[in-house]
């Protein structure tokens, strides 16, 4: 799991088999010497003072959240194309209502009411602005068919801010109050331990927007851990007294950390599916791209695998395409100046090709020649071979210290991003010879090729550039592999202004 995904608890729950166990195990009731092993509750295992879960408390909020969207996007559309609280013509009634409906069916359709996304501000603002599109093509082409003129783009910039500002009040004063965070958190216990449930405890820590509390631990049946947990966790039973926390109300899921045989898993699930308490496991086996993984059932069987990529799908890759082109574009026109004025800077002080080329890999692992404008001496790596540009280096020129510190030898690969090769964002490219020998030595290291390679990055602004971490780097290249959004990418373009990081 990436150390940056901070807002997700993405767990896969295992389809219940359809083929019948010889022996199913149950969680009996606990002996005296398991009751007694139960530690005594700590405040955060308290009931719901109202009965309800962390889950049904979510789907009560999402309730009043959609019914409210639908009010305030129908009041605000109405009173913006009627001019004022004046009566309204009842087509005119007729024409928001149906507005508003499709406004919220956006909403819904693009998962803001889902549990886990109740609490993600850049996830309903973005939303916000994507219903509007829907709402755009609706209401226009009614007005069309009814002849019924509006204050189109006035309506539809009321109906976008108004919409922003209810949200954001919904989420200050609302959703994200401690009080209704501790409410809408899931109390969760750990069967067993593993490295991935240390990491997922260190991964979000300290963060208030996270959906579940991972309240204790037990130990798997024959009493013991594979790996210790940290003293931070406590132990709260052993494991047949799992059975009484789970009658008594006071955790909301359970999730398998570990292994268990057939009959122990089936015993587990069962006793959770009678208690409606909610039953996870954590996939072992998959280094890499955890967030995206799905369940597919193939011929009634379950089968635990990769699911799609944001990217994978064609209408993002459009919409990402279209950024790159306008961003290169605009860039290239800009930039042009600039890339003539240096050029002549490193002609004066070396003579000789002011642009370089060089082969670099991009997605699916296709080469490309990357253009830069050159900061190195002519034939720098005649004698050395592909190497990485060092903080100290002779082979560099003196503007070339400049270039390579401010990125302006980087601005002809708006080329690049026109042609096709590059994106504006995505992990940075790298050189065949390089890669052959990282791809060994680097777990998930070719994953980063799933995409196309970029201008900036994640791990750009992030610092992990140059000569610094693999590990890092290729960790920040998943993290925007499974997180891709357009506002993300927007970000970046922005942050790579302001944050310019261990380029040299």
């Amino acid at each position: 799991m990436s150390r940056y995904r901070r807002d997700s608890f993405r767990l896969v729950t295992p389809t219940r088999p359809s083929f019948p166990l010889k022996k199913p195990l149950r969680i009996e009731e606990p002996d005296a010497s398991a009751r007694d092993s139960i530690a005594e509750d700590p405040p955060e295992l308290a009931t719901d003072p109202e009965g309800l879960s962390p889950k049904e408390y979510a789907r009560a909020i999402a309730s009043r959240l959609f019914f409210i969207d639908l009010l305030a996007a129908f009041s605000l559309s109405l009173i913006a194309a009627n001019g004022g609280l004046s009566l309204p013509p009842p087509m005119l009634v007729a024409l928001c209502a149906a507005g508003a409906l499709v406004y919220v069916a956006a909403l819904s359709a693009l998962k803001t009411y889902e549990i886990r996304n109740l609490s993600r501000v850049h996830l309903a603002l973005g939303n916000i602005i994507k219903a509007a599109a829907a709402w755009t093509v609706v209401v226009f082409a009614l007005s069309r068919f009814v002849g019924h003129d509006i204050r189109f783009v006035f309506t539809l910039s009321i109906l976008v801010v108004g919409m922003a500002f209810w949200r954001m009040f919904a989420m200050v004063f609302g959703i994200l109050r401690p009080a209704v965070r501790r409410r809408l958190r899931s109390r969760v216990v750990i069967v067993g331990w593993t490295d991935m449930v240390g990491q997922l405890v260190e991964n979000t820590r300290g963060d208030f927007t996270a959906d579940f509390d991972i309240v204790g631990c037990v130990p798997l049946p024959h009493g013991a851990f594979s790996i210790a947990p940290p003293p931070s966790v406590p132990v709260l039973c052993r494991y047949m007294g799992l059975l009484e926390l789970i009658k008594g109300r006071r955790i909301d899921t359970v999730v398998l950390a570990d292994h268990l045989t057939a009959d122990e898993f089936q015993g587990l699930a069962t006793v959770c599916q009678r208690q409606y308490v909610d039953f996870h496991v954590i996939p072992a086996g998959f280094p890499t791209l955890r967030s995206c993984l799905d369940i597919h059932v193939v011929g009634g069987v379950p089968l635990i695998g990769y699911g799609s990529l944001p990217l994978d799908k064609v209408t993002n890759r459009i919409l990402k395409r279209l950024l790159d082109i306008a961003g290169a574009s605009f860039g290239l026109l800009c930039a042009s100046p600039i890339i003539a004025l240096f050029c002549l800077f490193v002609y004066v002080e070396s003579p000789g090709p002011v642009f370089y080329r060089q082969r670099r890999s991009t997605r699916g692992g296709r080469d490309f020649s990357i253009i830069k404008i050159r900061s190195m001496k002519v034939d720098a790596e005649a004698k050395t071979g592909a190497v990485w540009c060092k903080k100290v280096d002779d082979r560099r020129l003196k503007v070339g210290s400049f270039m390579r510190k401010t990125n302006i030898d980087e601005l002809p690969q708006f080329w690049n991003v026109l042609k096709g090769d590059m994106s504006l964002v995505g992990p940075r490219p790298e050189r065949p010879e390089l890669i052959s020998q990282f791809k060994h030595s680097i777990d998930n290291y070719n994953a980063r090729h799933m995409v196309k390679a970029g201008l900036t990055g994640w791990a750009a602004i992030n610092g992990w550039r140059g000569d610094t971490d693999l590990n890092r780097r290729i960790e920040a290249d998943i993290y925007y592999l499974e997180n891709w959004s357009l506002s993300l990418d927007l970000y970046c373009i922005f942050a790579t202004l302001f944050k310019i990081k261990n380029a040299y």
